[in-house]
């Protein structure tokens, strides 16, 4: 066993696509190529609403105070570590409106046994934390994208990669969180963040990124602060 290194860092990537509708559904399927990159399916928020400096101030209290509640509640798990070190990263980013945003990333070893899109009891310690922060920070919306490494057909790893972003975003309304707030999107092995030559590079490359965005309602609420 071995405690878990929750990471933060500064992202300068920011979310290009912008998704209005959060119902609960899954995205279409793909047809994307192994040249998609990570900022054509992004995942963000329409807000119309101006965005002033004192919008983007006290939305960014609202994230950061979010981001510090998931760090606090991840940190004190234990991990059991199979390939490498496994990592739970926390970070602000960008979204297209330039308002803080949260992006939690979780290795797929955290969550699932090789090649199964169940959770694991692990996975649901893990999640059911996170779900807690959501019902706290109830003014965002929660994209969870599902990856997987480089091995076998990209067909088959896309509706892996689908399968275990929706059974995480289920786990969520299981929890309460409603649906109108969630959305799963499968991604297959683009995007990797490691080699998928080594074993330790594929284990990174398999994983899942929860994102939390801000929506109306604390842009709305953020404006009368």
């Amino acid at each position: 066993m071995k405690k878990v290194i929750v990471r933060t860092m500064a992202v300068v990537c920011s979310l290009m696509m912008i998704v209005a509708c959060h119902s609960k559904k899954v995205a279409p399927a793909p047809g994307m190529s192994a040249n998609t990159s990570a900022q054509d399916t992004a995942v963000g928020v329409v807000i119309v609403a101006p965005i002033t400096m004192e919008v983007t101030r006290n939305v960014g209290k609202s994230m950061k105070s979010q981001q510090k509640e998931l760090i606090h509640a991840l940190e004190v798990i234990e991990y059991t570590v199979d390939q490498g070190d496994t990592i739970v990263t926390i970070d602000i980013v960008p979204d297209p409106n330039k308002l803080d945003a949260i992006k939690l990333g979780l290795n797929d070893s955290i969550l699932f046994k090789f090649n199964s899109a169940k959770l694991t009891p692990k996975a649901e310690m893990v999640l059911g934390e996170v779900a807690k922060s959501l019902k706290n920070f109830p003014d965002t919306y929660v994209t969870m994208v599902g990856y997987a490494s480089h091995t076998g057909q990209q067909q088959y790893n896309y509706a892996l990669s689908v399968k275990r972003a929706q059974s995480v975003m289920d786990y969520f309304e299981d929890q309460g969180i409603p649906a109108s707030r969630l959305k799963a999107i499968g991604k297959g092995w683009n995007d990797p963040v490691a080699s998928n030559k080594t074993a330790k590079g594929r284990a990174k490359n398999q994983r899942v990124a929860i994102w939390i965005s801000p929506n109306e309602n604390m842009v709305t609420k953020a404006k009368t602060k």
